[in-house]
């Protein structure tokens, strides 16, 4: 393998299902975050989420200097492709312990590969070092303060050494911590859920330079290990992956799959932009058909109010689905009378899953 200089964070291996092919050559559209539209022409994926030497151990360090290249190279982004495949194929729905194992491991690397938390420490040094120097200086140029827990005792004038310093320490830690964290992390997420959604209709996913959304369904402070955190991921234009909590129970052999529309895209493009770094990227026209519907559709205009109070209606109506679920299951009458009640609603007629599971229950006979 030749020294990789320029080291992707987020792989063109994930890159390219967000792509238009062009003679082997895979190029996206993308807007960085600060600017109002998207560049004018393509970029390829050769050149974007890309940084220079951001795996690279420092000469010191008595191993590979590119060993974390090689091993993201080898066991994450050889491996997506298949990994892809799998969870986009609407035929499987049965999978191994191998195979689970795999799809958390390649799908989350691209949460913990990320240089967001190397920057946001970085920005966090500097934010201290220009405050102590403005606020912290004395008489003789001298600066002290703690960071870390560690005394720091300088003068002002060695202050961009001292900065230089820290941003190589806060570098090696995130190069040796994280790989352990990753690997801790797909440990912990064996237990949990794993669903595929399509989406349907003349909308597409978007992504962006830090594509996997984590968050605690019950709103808990972020934490990558909480066990109510779900979990979400583009995987293209018309598949979403999605990792549910570890306190719900789950069929360890199965991917669960499902089918959304308009509203569900809106939403997952408006948490993709809000969660990215610098780039939001998509195939062509995606990026400027989400800027123009996210106002046309999250507007408070009259319209829009009206389908909120749809959407209120509909969710009330799930949940008292999920709680006869819970209490009956899926084939007592009670339950089989709701699903036809809900079907025929004009508001969940465009629910994939209710129809879906109805079609399954009517051709099993439970439906005359």
């Amino acid at each position: 393998m030749s020294k990789p200089r320029h080291q992707h964070y987020i792989p063109k291996s994930y890159l390219k299902n967000f792509a238009l092919e062009q003679d082997g050559k895979y190029f996206v559209e993308a807007k960085l975050k600060n600017e109002a539209q998207p560049k004018e022409r393509l970029i390829s994926i050769r050149d974007i989420c890309v940084d220079k030497n951001i795996y690279t151990l420092p000469s010191e360090i008595d191993e590979d200097k590119y060993a974390i290249e090689k091993y993201y190279a080898s066991e994450i982004d050889e491996v997506y492709p298949a990994i892809y495949r799998l969870l986009v194929d609407d035929s499987v729905e049965e999978i191994t312990e191998e195979q689970r194992r795999k799809i958390i491991l390649t799908t989350m690397s691209l949460f913990f590969r990320t240089p967001k938390f190397l920057n946001l420490n970085e920005r966090r040094i500097d934010t201290i070092l220009d405050h102590a120097l403005r606020n912290h200086t004395g008489n003789e140029g001298l600066v002290k303060i703690q960071l870390n827990g560690r005394k720091l005792d300088f003068h002002a004038e060695q202050v961009e050494e001292v900065r230089n310093d820290l941003h190589v320490e806060n570098k090696l830690n995130f190069l040796t911590q994280h790989l352990k964290d990753f690997h801790e992390f797909v440990d912990f997420k064996m237990a949990a859920g794993l669903s595929v959604i399509t989406v349907h209709g003349e909308i597409d996913l978007i992504t962006s330079d830090n594509p996997v959304i984590m968050h605690s369904v019950i709103k808990k402070r972020f934490d990558p290990f909480d066990p109510t955190n779900i979990i979400q991921l583009p995987l293209d234009n018309r598949h979403y992956l999605i990792i549910y909590p570890n306190t719900e129970e789950v069929l360890k052999d199965r991917v669960f799959r499902g089918d959304r529309d308009l509203y569900f895209v809106l939403t997952s493009n408006q948490q993709v932009e809000e969660s990215s770094e610098e780039w939001i990227l998509g195939k062509p026209e995606t990026i400027y058909a989400h800027l123009r519907d996210q106002p046309k559709y999250f507007a408070e205009t009259p319209e829009n109010i009206a389908r909120m109070d749809v959407f209120e209606e509909q969710r009330n109506d799930i949940m008292e689905l999920s709680a006869m679920l819970d209490q009956f299951g899926l084939t007592h009458e009670n339950t089989l009378q709701k699903i036809k009640e809900l079907l025929n609603k004009p508001l969940h007629q465009n629910n994939f899953d209710l129809q879906k599971d109805y079609e399954e229950l009517r051709k099993k006979g439970y439906y005359n």
